[in-house]
């Protein structure tokens, strides 16, 4: 009996042990992440997070990670055919972080941001702009609590030309609604994402200026 309970003992602290250095390892290159301005440096923080989910196979957030990662890449790419490519490398990791959790709002905000980014010529507006909403659309009804939701629907609004429907003025109210929400986001852990307040805030002072 004293035998089994050392062993019991044993296991539960290794598997905090485990959790710890999950959490400490996803902080501190999540930290790497929100910091890194380079295309290179982003590259090598999403294999670190693929290598990390690889070693965690329950958990969704550092695929989820990675793909994001891949997304940020994007912003400093002017080729169309190099973003498309990287965006895949994106949803070829949000694919494996919405099969551990497929009815998570995070996951589905960001297979809109993915759709969305891929607007490179106004000729994939129509196409890529409503798989955007389509995900976005979902996430809401997941939780339309999440402030990254109207974000991604104010950055879809915003860029849409005014022709159609777009535009400033139509983006103000889901960039309020996004920036009310941020206010009182609660994260479930220290490792959920926190992205989309920043450029919120700034693309309000901006259209205030307007």
């Amino acid at each position: 009996m004293k035998t089994l309970a050392i062993l019991i003992l044993s296991f539960l602290i290794s598997f905090a042990t485990k959790a710890a250095d999950y959490e400490s390892a996803m902080k501190q290159t999540i930290e790497e992440m929100y910091q890194s301005q380079e295309a290179d440096k982003l590259e090598s923080i999403a294999a670190r997070f693929f290598r990390i989910g690889e070693t965690e196979k329950d958990r969704w957030l550092p695929y989820y990670y990675s793909a994001y990662s891949y997304v940020s890449i994007t912003y400093h790419l002017e080729d169309g055919e190099v973003i498309d490519k990287t965006l895949d490398k994106a949803q070829s990791m949000l694919d494996k972080a919405m099969a551990l959790n497929p009815n998570e709002s995070e996951n589905h905000v960001l297979q809109g941001l993915i759709h969305s980014m891929r607007i490179t010529n106004p000729m994939r507006g129509m196409k890529y702009s409503a798989l955007s909403n389509e995900a976005l659309e979902k996430a809401e009804k997941l939780n339309p609590e999440n402030p990254r939701i109207w974000f991604c629907k104010a950055q879809n609004v915003f860029y849409t030309p005014a022709m159609f429907g777009g535009g400033a003025a139509k983006a103000r109210p889901l960039y309020e609604k996004a920036a009310e929400l941020f206010d009182t986001f609660e994260p479930q852990s220290e490792i959920w994402p926190q992205w989309g307040r920043e450029l919120t805030e700034s693309q309000l002072a901006s259209i205030g200026e307007e």
